[in-house]
């Protein structure tokens, strides 16, 4: 009797061969687009996609003939992994102090370090798999799919990596806040080459240069740093999805356009972000005898986030912008750039420490505007991009409205058509 796979499993291995065939094309034109050619010191995209992608759909379509695990040892592996990375963040900073004082390496530090990052490889594309599925599926339920082969698919595939993720250097006009470039550049680099990178962009374009630290990066897989909290990791990754998902829309072809556009990109982002995560925790909580915790919001990527804040940051952060905004429009750089250097000092003095704060710094953060973004932003297209989504009786009617934005007018124009739709 002829051998027969089962119909599941050849519906499984049809729909990873159309994922896997469409997926590759949508990675190549990513890289067509992007025109991404490294530099000596830049991140380069299409190297990560060449490194990671095969192995990436190897793996999940490998996982189609696996028995699945149960809800709970899906759980533990997560708990495991947020623990470890939390161990080795701690041990990897431990031993970055004894280096920056000169001292000896502590061997048994080293050695447990090294351990550790072998248990967390070992685990590393099972949590991927596990929290990609749990996003699919949130995303799946709330609509937000589209026509395939098989039927209505959530698309493109959720697929991330966990990785060092790269930074991102900002320019800005020394006599203005306006972000004029950005630049990401390769994961691991010291700290001390970075501010090397930094002040001889300065120099060399009369600009301020800050190299932020990256949750995630939208290549595909998307970049996801290493997590260290549930909540937050499900948070970046639904946010790298989305720019991958409005790719497919006007207003995320338009993404490099503006700053203007990046905004509303990078709000939405934030938006769809925050709600996918809350609605992924409310069905799969990993620890069920207590709520999961929520981070409080940090005005800064460089700033530790297990720290307490002993200072309203955002509160000083926000005045702190006012003041060098007046500044700069009378001409007083030196004097705007002295008082951002101050006021660090400052914070820190109160237990709030951030590497540098200077034009680059506001510039870029003010991309992440909203309810849900970085609280230091006084970008006026956030609220806007708010308002679209209380005004929308769902995520999915919310992407679609924002999907179709190419502009702040059309946004504006959003904003009143649902005002009016809900009035009438």
């Amino acid at each position: 009797m002829p051998l027969r796979w089962p119909w599941y499993r050849l519906k499984a291995l049809i729909a990873a061969f159309v994922l896997v065939t469409a997926a590759v094309s949508f990675a190549i034109i990513i890289s067509s687009i992007a025109s991404l050619k490294a530099g000596a010191n830049e991140y380069s995209v299409s190297g990560w996609e060449t490194r990671h992608f095969a192995g990436k759909w190897l793996y999940l379509i490998g996982a189609k003939f696996r028995s699945q695990p149960s809800t709970e040892q899906e759980n533990a592996t997560l708990r495991q992994f947020f623990s470890l990375t939390r161990d080795i963040d701690k041990l990897e900073a431990a031993l970055s102090d004894t280096d920056a004082r000169g001292q000896g390496r502590d061997a048994s530090k080293v050695a447990d370090l090294d351990s550790k990052r072998q248990q967390r490889s070992g685990i590393q594309a099972e949590t991927e798999r596990i929290l990609e599925g749990r996003i699919t599926q949130v995303l799946g339920d709330q609509g937000i799919t589209r026509s395939a082969l098989l039927g209505r698919v959530v698309w493109p595939p959720v697929a991330f990596d966990f990785t060092d993720a790269p930074r991102m250097l900002a320019e800005s006009p020394r006599d203005r806040i306006e972000l004029i470039h950005q630049t990401p550049l390769r994961e691991g680099l010291p700290l001390p080459e970075v501010e090397r990178i930094e002040e001889e962009t300065g120099k060399k374009h009369n600009t301020a240069a800050l190299a932020f630290p990256l949750g995630g990066y939208g290549a595909y897989p998307t970049i996801v740093d290493y997590g260290d909290d549930y909540r937050a990791s499900l948070r970046v990754i639904a946010h790298e999805w989305t720019h991958n998902y409005l790719f497919f829309r006007p207003l995320g072809i338009r993404y490099n356009l503006s700053n203007a556009l990046r905004t509303i990109n990078e709000t939405t982002a934030d938006l769809v972000g925050d709600e996918v995560a809350g609605d992924v925790i409310a069905r799969w909580p990993i620890d069920p005898s207590k709520p999961p915790p929520t981070p409080p919001p940090a005005a800064s990527a460089e700033a530790p986030p297990e720290q307490p804040q002993r200072v309203d940051a955002i509160a000083e952060l926000r005045k702190l912008r006012g003041e060098v905004d007046a500044l700069l429009k009378d001409g007083k750089v030196d004097e705007a750039e002295a008082l951002m250097e101050q006021r660090r000092q400052e914070l820190a003095a109160k237990g709030f420490r951030v590497r540098k704060i200077n034009q680059a710094y506001f510039a870029f953060l003010n991309l992440y505007a909203g309810a849900a973004g970085n609280p230091v932003a006084t970008n006026p297209i956030g609220p806007k991009v708010d308002e679209v989504r209380k005004k929308t009786p769902s995520l999915k009617a919310f992407v679609d409205v924002i999907g179709e934005v190419t502009s702040v007018q059309e946004l504006d124009a959003a904003v009143a058509k649902l005002s009016g739709s809900q009035g009438s």
